[in-house]
């Protein structure tokens, strides 16, 4: 007989009671609170973190649930996952997972301001919760809405058979010039990725580990650059990319470990884990399919990057500060632009960041202040979750 624990987990028609919902969310809340942890100051040379994390979740509180009321007037949960490849696009895992994360740390944000209580704006904590169990419910292969709760744990799968297959039909032997190459090519996307998306890793996703049965697994990682024009401060630049959107595939023994975090952020033991890649390959999508690279056309690609990452290194050095907050306030609370495009309303929603946000941007620019505001969201000392229960 199913339980409704099960139901939750696997039904996407199955409404969860309160009590169920609450279960969700201090779950989540006590796996991102865990994480968290280990690094409650976010440090960059070139952006506020702390001031941009902020506002920008508290951004997302504000317009998240009618965006979302906007996306779903066009098309189901599961119809936007379902359209095209599960990898390789910014309709990412790490993307649906940071939404209710970041969600809920803008409602907790704004009780602790004294702006809101928790009773306010139950609705719209329903209509976030709603998308993010029945988008996760289609995205996922394994039947579980978080990574620690996955088999085995800390793990995520979104590849079904198939897919897997033509991935491993197309794995290169790994020798030393292959490892370099690729080694690369990935450092360099990553940089760049980074500080395309203001020095956050929401444009690196990570799902596995892929049990292969033989003692080995597949670790994909998906690395999406701008190729849409959803950020400004790339105009002129994304077009100098033959490419945009990578999967990096790696097959690796069974004596690595690789754990997912909460919201798909994968750490390898030993760290140095590509030097025990048997076979890899590195892939771009095109539309609805992969295409595995040849070396030759890795190799340019890095180059490619290189140009690209100086580039943009080079603007927002010169970019205002504040300004530069705005375009990372933005990046952050952007995460549905993917959604939308997909669900063909994206000129339908105001992509703007509310003014009131905007002026906060004086007082959070205080790392005292920003910094306080994180650590008693995201680390709270009296209790073991970032998030509180939900109020009718």
């Amino acid at each position: 007989m199913t339980t409704f624990a099960s139901r939750v987990r696997t039904d996407p028609d199955y409404e969860p009671t309160l009590d169920e919902w609450n279960q969700l969310v201090l779950q989540g809340g006590r796996a991102y609170k865990s994480e968290l942890a280990r690094r409650t100051v976010f440090e960059s040379e070139m952006f506020g973190m702390n001031t941009y994390i902020v506002m920008s979740m508290m951004e997302d509180y504000r317009k998240v649930p009618d965006r979302l009321r906007t996306i779903l007037r066009h098309a189901t949960a599961e119809e936007l996952v379902r359209t095209g490849l599960p990898i390789g696009s910014k309709r990412s895992f790490i993307n649906l997972a940071a939404m209710p994360l970041h969600y809920l740390t803008g409602r907790e944000l704004y009780v602790d301001l004294g702006a809101n209580t928790l009773a306010d704006g139950h609705e719209d904590t329903l209509t976030v919760l709603r998308f993010w169990r029945r988008a996760t419910i289609a995205m996922r292969t394994d039947g579980a809405l978080f990574n620690m709760d996955a088999e085995p744990p800390d793990s995520s799968h979104v590849v079904g058979p198939e897919l897997l297959g033509s991935i491993l039909g197309h794995l290169e032997p790994n020798d030393p010039a292959t490892t370099a190459v690729i080694r690369k090519f990935a450092a360099r996307l990553t940089a760049y990725a980074f500080l395309e998306n203001c020095d956050a890793r929401t444009a690196v996703c990570d799902t596995g580990p892929y049990d292969l049965g033989d003692g080995t697994f597949l670790a994909l990682r998906e690395l999406c650059c701008d190729g849409d024009g959803d950020f400004p401060w790339l105009d002129g630049i994304r077009d100098t990319l033959p490419e945009h959107h990578f999967v990096l595939a790696y097959r690796l023994p069974d004596s690595v470990r690789m754990d997912n975090n909460v919201w798909g952020t994968a750490w390898f033991t030993p760290s140095d884990y590509l030097g025990d890649v048997l076979e890899a390959r590195v892939f771009a999508r095109n539309g609805s399919s992969l295409r595995a690279l040849s070396q030759d056309e890795v190799v340019a690609l890095t180059g490619h990057i290189r140009t690209a990452h100086r580039t943009l290194y080079g603007r927002l050095a010169d970019t205002d500060p504040e300004q530069r907050n705005l375009y990372a306030t933005q990046m952050y609370s952007w995460k549905l632009k993917a959604w939308a495009r997909i669900a063909g309303c994206y000129d339908e929603i105001d992509w703007s960041v509310s003014p009131s946000i905007v002026s906060l941007y004086e007082r959070f620019s205080d790392p005292a202040v920003a910094l306080g505001l994180i650590g008693g969201v995201f680390v709270p000392a009296d209790r073991d979750s970032c998030f509180r229960p939900l109020e009718e």
